[in-house]
C-alpha cells in the first residue's frame, strides 16, 4: 500500500506542482560478463567497478533526493564481488534503507538467489536462437529459473531480426514455466550503429500489433497503453526521472544514448511504460504494480 501511495503522490507532485524528483536509479556494478552477446559491447567499456562503499553512497544520496526504485545491472551483476562483499550485500542495504523496489537485471546463468524484489532475466528466443545470439546458455538459464524459489522472476526479450518470428512460440514455452511471471519485450537499439539486428519502423509496428493481439493469450508484461504508445512513437525519450550511475558519473535515462543521438530509435520499451504511467494510463499503472 505504501508503494501505491508513494506512486500516486509522485505523479501528482510532478504533474501538478512541477516537482522534478528522481524516481529510478540504476547502478552499473561493473561491466564484466560471463557471456559475449552478439548485440553488446558493454564489456569493452573502460570503466572501474563500483566499490561497496561507493554503491552505499549512491544509494544514500538517491534516497535523500526522493528516489525509491533501484536497479542493479552490469555486465552481469551476480558476479560482482569484493573481498568482503557480494551483490546481495548491496541488495540488503538498499532494502533496509527503505527502497520500495530493488530490481536485478541478469543473464540468468548464475543461480537466482536474492532478496531483491524482482529479477529480470534476459532471454532472446528459444534455445537455438538464444544460443546463437548470446552463446550457449539457454539450458543453464532455464534450469536456474526452474530451480529458483524467487517469487518475482520475469523475462526480458529483446526483439531483433533473428528472433522476431518466434515470439508466439517463445511465449507459449515460458508460459508453461510457473516460476516465470511474464515476459517484457524490447527492441534492439542501435547503440553501436545500424547492424544486422536492427528492425526498421514498419517492421517494429507490425510486431507491436502482434504483441497487442498476443496479450490476450500469453503473459506479456508490456501494457496495451505502452505498446500503443510505441506504435504512435509518442513516448518521451531521455526521461529525467531515470538515471544510471557508472564509474563516478550519472547518465540521464541511459548511459549509451550518445547525447540523444540514438533516442529516436530507442527500443527500451520500459521507458514507454514509465511515460504512460506518468500520463496516468490505467493499464500502464496496473502493470507497473506487478514488479514494482
Amino acid at each position: 500500500m505504501k508503494e501505491l501511495i508513494f506512486g500516486f503522490k509522485y505523479i501528482i507532485n510532478r504533474k501538478l506542482f512541477g516537482q522534478n524528483i528522481p524516481l529510478i536509479c540504476g547502478i552499473v556494478l561493473h561491466n564484466k560478463c560471463n557471456l559475449n552477446c552478439r548485440h553488446c559491447t558493454v564489456i569493452n567499456r573502460q570503466t572501474k567497478p563500483v566499490s561497496y562503499d561507493e554503491a552505499v553512497d549512491v544509494i544514500n544520496s538517491f534516497y535523500d533526493e526522493g528516489g525509491r526504485c533501484l536497479y542493479l545491472e552490469g555486465g552481469e551483476p551476480f558476479i560482482w564481488k569484493t573481498k568482503e562483499h557480494t551483490m546481495e550485500d548491496i541488495v540488503t542495504y538498499a532494502r533496509k534503507k527503505g527502497y520500495y523496489a530493488v530490481i536485478i537485471y541478469t543473464n540468468g546463468t548464475i543461480p537466482l538467489e536474492s532478496t531483491a524484489d524482482t529479477i529480470f532475466v534476459s532471454v532472446d528466443g528459444l534455445q537455438k536462437t538464444h544460443d546463437f545470439l548470446r552463446g550457449t546458455s539457454f539450458v543453464k538459464i532455464m534450469n536456474n529459473i526452474q530451480q529458483s524459489n524467487h517469487p518475482s522472476i520475469y523475462i526480458n526479450f529483446t526483439i531483433n531480426t533473428y528472433n522476431k518470428d518466434e515470439i508466439a512460440d517463445f511465449c507459449a514455452y515460458v508460459d508453461d514455466i510457473p516460476q516465470i511471471r511474464g515476459t517484457f519485450f524490447y527492441f534492439h537499439t542501435p547503440y553501436y550503429g545500424y547492424d544486422e539486428l536492427y528492425l526498421d519502423k514498419d517492421a517494429k509496428n507490425d510486431i507491436l500489433l502482434k504483441l497487442l493481439d498476443f496479450k490476450s493469450q500469453y503473459k506479456i508484461l508490456n501494457s496495451r497503453a505502452g505498446l500503443k504508445s510505441a506504435i504512435k512513437n509518442n513516448w518521451k525519450r531521455n526521461l529525467d526521472i531515470c538515471r544510471v550511475y557508472e564509474d563516478g558519473k550519472y547518465y540521464s535515462c541511459c548511459r549509451e544514448n550518445k547525447d540523444g543521438e540514438v533516442c529516436k530509435d530507442c527500443g527500451y520499451l520500459s521507458y514507454a511504460e514509465i511515460d504512460q504511467s506518468l500520463k496516468l494510463k490505467p493499464g500502464a499503472l496496473f502493470n507497473a504494480l506487478k514488479y514494482f
